[in-house]
């Protein structure tokens, strides 16, 4: 696996012009936090839904994940023991990654 700590490549910039977008305005969006390879690998299926789910659809202009990251977390998705588990988030990746 990649660094486990990383966020898909988002660079620490990118949070920080997000967040100092939303703070100006007193919003903090859904979808602001991306989650690292190792949570996509390791966190129980509910609280991963919401994060993944959040970030595509609902993060600000400087998260929204890119087809290739996506394809990623697809993929360490489908590798967990609990895949079964998983499968309205993979098939929620699967059509972010179509669109």
């Amino acid at each position: 696996m990649k660094n486990p700590n990383d966020r898909f490549g988002i660079l620490e910039g990118a949070f920080k012009a997000a967040w100092g977008a939303h703070r100006s305005t007193g919003t903090f969006r859904s979808g602001m936090y991306v989650p690292t390879r190792n949570e996509v690998a390791t966190l129980p299926a509910l609280d991963l839904q919401r994060i993944v789910i959040d970030w595509m659809w609902e993060g600000p202009t400087e998260l929204i994940p890119t087809v290739p990251q996506i394809a990623e977390v697809l993929a360490l998705l489908e590798i967990r023991p609990d895949a079964n588990e998983l499968t309205a988030l993979i098939a929620e990746c699967r059509s972010y990654i179509k669109e």
